[in-house]
């Protein structure tokens, strides 16, 4: 790999640190992300670089931009696989609240004003998510017809219709929120990220690499970092999260729409999905069973997490019946 970033860049680095899906090194004072794009089109990456530019240019000294090839080019094959370089000024440690970086993230990110059509995902979550649940409730009623092979698709095959029945709540409250409630300035699109978690952006050096940027509501960001926020500190982390509200609302105050729109995410259980996925895509028994301990973690805390999801507004201190907020009973 190393011979190839010399290929490819002319670049020589001393060694590569594989840290999740990249490969990273550092160089005068620059750290650079070589990073897989997997079946991202050229026309998704034509805007990805568009935002990086985007952001660059307001002095967001974190984003990683994308580096040519020697070829002038923004892809490179390296062992049959495509591959986008980006580099980053290194970053400290963050002195700001995490929620106050993420707020002052978005509103640079409000100012852009070009068209996208591949990232844009603003009022796409109901069809999204009715889409990626017919997909998925295909493959349980083909595991159903055909048997469990083992531990995981059984658990998999009881807990399908549990998980079912919350995503449909939760398209049901987007509906909702979208019939009875009105979009404010502040609920003006923004670049957000696929899935924001505090530790991926420790693990990265607070880097921001476009290749994790989708083009959506701010709530997104807000509602995966709760929810990684939640799974993995389920004993503790009520302080946190209401610092990160405190940080996030001094820079950018949330109108109600915004946190229905929060609340119908976090209702949404993504982190199924993925587990699922995850496991029938594994290329190792090892990574398999990571995916059945954190399917069996899940199901066994269920009750736990709607006990989160029933309190949450209250955890924040929303007066729901003054703002006229719907809450959803069986979760209380």
């Amino acid at each position: 790999m190393i011979q190839d970033m010399f290929t490819h860049y002319q670049i020589q680095p001393a060694e590569l640190l594989q840290v999740q899906s990249y490969y990273m090194f550092w160089q005068r004072n620059r750290v650079y992300f070589l990073a897989p794009i997997g079946n991202l089109k050229e026309d998704d990456l034509q805007e990805m670089k568009s935002l990086s530019d985007f952001m660059s240019s307001t002095g967001d000294q974190s984003v990683a931009t994308f580096v040519q090839n020697v070829q002038g080019y923004y892809v490179s094959k390296i062992d049959g696989n495509n591959y986008s370089l980006f580099k980053s000024n290194r970053q400290n440690e963050r002195s700001n609240n995490n929620g106050e970086e993420l707020a002052i993230f978005h509103l640079r990110g409000k100012k852009y004003s070009d068209e996208l059509k591949r990232l844009n995902r603003i009022g796409k979550w109901k069809n999204l998510w009715e889409k990626r649940l017919e997909q998925l409730e295909r493959f349980w009623q083909s595991k159903v017809n055909s048997h469990p092979e083992n531990f995981f698709e059984q658990i998999f095959i009881e807990s399908f219709p549990y998980y079912l029945g919350m995503t449909e709540n939760a398209i049901q409250y987007v509906v909702d929120t979208e019939l009875d409630d009105t979009p404010q300035v502040v609920d003006a699109a923004t670049i957000c990220h696929q899935k924001m978690t505090e530790r991926r952006q420790k693990e990265i050096h607070f880097a921001k690499v476009p290749i994790e940027w989708i083009y959506d509501h701010p709530s997104r960001d807000l509602a995966e970092w709760v929810r990684d926020e939640y799974l993995e500190n389920p004993d503790n982390y009520q302080k946190k999260i209401l610092s990160f509200f405190y940080g996030y609302e001094k820079k950018s105050p949330l109108s109600t729409f915004a946190w229905r729109l929060l609340f119908a995410r976090l209702l949404f259980p993504v982190h199924y999905f993925e587990t699922i996925e995850g496991y029938y895509l594994a290329r190792s028994d090892a990574d398999r069973k990571r995916y059945e301990r954190k399917l069996v973690n899940y199901l066994e805390n269920t009750n736990e997490f709607e006990s989160f999801l029933g309190g949450f507004y209250d955890l924040i201190g929303l007066p729901t019946a003054k703002l006229g907020i719907r809450e959803i009973k069986w979760l209380k």
